[in-house]
């Protein structure tokens, strides 16, 4: 994984900067969301975390123990200055693994087969490590059936491209439910095209816009957050979240 995508001096450099001003809306979003979801363990794998720029320390608060994993050298040390506090008042062990736990995700499974699964912002990078669209797509569209049965979630780039800077607010971040069906993405009853076209309006988006192929990450007929991220003042992701919970897989 390129480490100046989500890793690195530059990119941490710039998360520092924007998280409690142009990110911190976003931000607040996701603890919205985290604190809606139910994970079924108390240990935590926590792939792609980085340094947790956007993480909520009162979700992490609820587990006993955290393995993070990611491949910057970076992401343990700032991890725990952003964290660790918080995790140590809880009483929280947190473990960190410079790891591709994407490429290992079956022998981590197979290692902590009780945990939760947490992969925080990774998943939309994908189409970056895998050169040819078609084949990350179709990585893509399998992977919730490598994670059968299992308690897990996921928040990543959905969409992404150049905003209207004159138009685009950053005073809040642009909130949305949904879910994904056999025909698509569905949004306050619109379907596929129509739906995405929903999320690019609202954002004010101009020009190409990226697609990162995970809209079929989770299982169809999912419950589904779509969180605007304001990036830049110029450019915006539509980050896509969502919760499999064991007790859902049982019904």
């Amino acid at each position: 994984m390129a480490f100046d995508i989500t890793g690195g001096l530059r990119w941490h450099g710039r998360a520092f900067m924007r998280r409690k001003t142009l990110w911190q809306p976003t931000r607040l979003a996701i603890a919205d969301w985290l604190a809606q979801t139910s994970p079924a363990s108390k240990h935590l794998l926590l792939i792609g975390g980085s340094a947790g720029w956007m993480m909520s320390s009162d979700w992490l608060q609820r587990f006993q123990r955290i393995d993070l994993y990611d491949l910057d050298p970076l992401a343990g040390l700032l991890f725990r200055l952003n964290h660790g506090r918080a995790l140590r008042l809880a009483g929280t062990k947190l473990y960190f693994h410079r790891r591709d736990a994407i490429q290992d995700l079956e022998i981590l499974l197979s290692q902590h087969p009780s945990a939760s699964i947490f992969f925080d912002n990774v998943l939309g990078q994908l189409r970056f490590r895998i050169e040819d669209d078609e084949q990350a797509e179709q990585s893509l569209e399998k992977f919730y059936r490598r994670l059968h049965k299992r308690d897990w979630g996921s928040i990543h780039d959905l969409y992404s491209g150049p905003v209207n800077q004159e138009v685009m607010s950053a005073q809040q971040s642009m909130l949305f439910q949904g879910l994904q069906t056999g025909q698509g993405l569905s949004l306050e009853g619109l379907q596929g095209a129509a739906a995405q076209s929903t999320l690019l309006r609202a954002v004010s988006a101009s020009g190409n816009w990226m697609d990162h192929f995970t809209s079929v990450v989770f299982p169809t007929e999912l419950p589904l957050h779509f969180i605007s991220w304001q990036f830049s003042s110029n450019y915006c992701h539509w980050l896509q979240a969502g919760w499999v919970s064991t007790s859902a897989l049982k019904k």
